[in-house]
């Protein structure tokens, strides 16, 4: 039997630093499309936490529900949470996927779906993006009509853009089976998805703490959903996937969300300007509604993105005959973070500028 593809790690930021003799603290990750900043706030919210590790968080996760359930604006019944959107995907194609279903998606798109449908064994239908990376509208459409899981990044990772809100429509209400939104990005696309889930029973929407709220390492996600589906999901979601400590600095988070507001307008505000020295160094880049971008840079890609490494800046790239090959996605960081790396690339290869959109 043939084996089920695998999630591909990167390297952590301790293994980068030992390969290359860099201090931990020289290493910026541009690949993970994580927030900058850290979490100060969150030990005095940790600390009291600390004499109840001996016992098991509340396998219902009530009070996660209700604080989720608040921010979005729905019901403790419509939410189920996960360790991050990941754990989601995996618990969506294993309650509505399985042998003798079908998946789609467009892509480029995040690898986990086709990843979580074969491992279910389910058939995975990819409706690729056209070589100008013009999205599959048409071809997409026509699957989704066959489809029982049909997967909807919106934005995308890792194009960044952000399709019309009627063609979301025009999918849900074409879709033989359920429509899953990996709304993960919906912050900084300033998405509010309740009133569709309200529109439509065979949708459901994933979102995550990991992005706009910059709280990756607590691996905190949730579904938002009708009562049937979300109990769908609950029927397989393990007992106690997410910490104690994951869930009261999540349900701070979600109470006192100013922080995530806060970061969301950095983000616009950076992202304009980074993307506008990326295009000063030479690279062409690509509207995003995102915390990245994702820019054109030609055959040199993967030599320029080997150097940036062995100087501590990670930067997300592709395999020669991906259709993103001669591509690289950097997400948006801090201001001296983003100066240094576009001053790295000028160092590099000042040779680029002016050639790498071309």
């Amino acid at each position: 039997m043939a084996q089920a593809p695998r999630y591909r790690w990167q390297p952590t930021t301790a293994e980068i630093a030992v390969r290359y003799g860099l201090r931990e603290a020289d290493v910026v990750r541009f690949d993970h499309n994580t927030s900058p900043f850290p979490t100060d706030w969150a030990p005095a919210i940790v600390a009291p936490m600390t004499r109840h590790l001996n016992e098991y968080p509340g396998a219902s996760y009530l009070p996660l529900r209700q604080s989720i359930a608040r921010y979005v604006g729905a019901q403790p019944e419509n939410i189920v949470p996960g360790a991050g959107v990941d754990e989601l995907i995996l618990l969506v194609s294993r309650a509505f996927g399985g042998p003798g279903t079908r998946s789609s998606a467009a892509v480029p798109t995040y690898p986990l779906y086709e990843i979580a449908t074969m491992q279910n064994h389910g058939e995975f239908k990819p409706v690729a993006y056209e070589d100008t990376l013009g999205y599959p509208y048409d071809g997409f459409s026509r699957i989704a009509e066959t489809s029982d899981i049909t997967w909807l990044c919106v934005p995308n990772n890792p194009t960044g853009e952000r399709v019309e809100d009627a063609y979301i429509a025009e999918i849900i209400e074409k879709a033989r089976g359920i429509v899953v939104i990996d709304a993960a990005y919906a912050e900084f696309a300033g998405d509010r998805w309740w009133k569709w889930v309200k529109a439509y029973d065979n949708l459901i929407v994933l979102q995550t703490l990991s992005k706009a709220f910059g709280l990756a390492a607590l691996r905190v996600g949730y579904s938002i959903a009708s009562p049937e589906l979300s109990a769908g999901l609950d029927a397989v979601r393990p007992p106690g996937s997410i910490s104690t400590l994951s869930e009261h600095i999540a349900r701070d988070a979600l109470e006192d969300h100013s922080r995530m507001e806060r970061f969301v307008r950095f983000v616009s505000k950076e992202r304009e300007r980074f993307a506008t020295l990326l295009t000063s160094s030479g690279f062409g880049v690509y509207p995003s509604s995102t915390n990245f971008l994702l820019c054109h840079v030609g055959p040199q890609t993967r030599d320029l993105a080997q150097e940036l490494l062995a100087t501590g800046l990670v930067v997300r790239s592709y395999p020669r005959d991906h259709i993103l090959g001669d591509h690289l996605r950097f997400t948006v960081r801090s201001k001296r973070e983003d100066d240094r790396l576009v001053e790295a690339v000028s160092w590099i290869n000042p040779q680029l500028v002016g050639t790498a959109g071309s």
